[in-house]
């Protein structure tokens, strides 16, 4: 009975600090909450500044394109190509579509994303190749040069900035156009 008393008062004690340590961890963010409202009426342009770029963070995280709906825009383009007769093909358009579905194929293209923005990077090689100049550091530029020279694509608000250019004209072949008599 002697040893059960200690035990009971020990646990209390480690309750009553777990529960004191959250009750001040709330009150900190209670008062900075109370300090951050007094700051927005004292100055409220700043305020609204801070609160825009907050905004404009978070919308392009939400808009961020992720890598399925990418795979599934290139899909569709793809089936909007199909429903369109050859002869009108851009061929820029074509070549996009051939390029994108060569290093998917291939296994060379990566999808990063990066919270607020995504990347495509095509890599040299596909992953699984274990030739010598993929491996030897000797051979190859520095990791971040080789990286940011390979940025393929550059995904934002939901767009592919690349892609989204190739595909502006996409049912104007400029050839067939520039043969017409004036």
């Amino acid at each position: 009975m002697a040893a059960a008393t200690p035990t009971r008062g020990l646990l209390r004690r480690i309750g009553q600090g777990f529960v004191e340590f959250w009750r001040r961890i709330g009150n900190d963010y209670l008062a900075v909450a109370k300090e951050t409202a007094e700051a927005c009426v004292e100055k409220p342009f700043k305020a609204g500044l801070y609160f825009t770029g907050l905004g404009t963070l978070v919308y392009a995280y939400r808009t961020n394109p992720s890598e399925l709906r990418t795979m599934n825009e290139l899909r569709e383009l793809r089936q909007r190509m199909t429903l369109l007769p050859t002869s009108i093909h851009n061929k820029e358009t074509d070549a996009e579509l051939a390029e994108r579905s060569l290093l998917m194929c291939q296994n060379r293209l990566r999808y990063y994303n990066l919270w607020f923005f995504s990347l495509l990077v095509q890599s040299p090689h596909d992953s699984s190749v274990r030739i010598y100049e993929s491996q030897n550091q000797n051979l190859k530029d520095w990791t971040m040069i080789e990286f940011f020279n390979n940025i393929y694509d550059v995904g934002i608000l939901l767009r592919w900035r690349r892609l989204e250019k190739k595909f502006r004209d996409y049912d104007v072949n400029h050839e067939e156009l520039d043969r017409l008599p004036d």
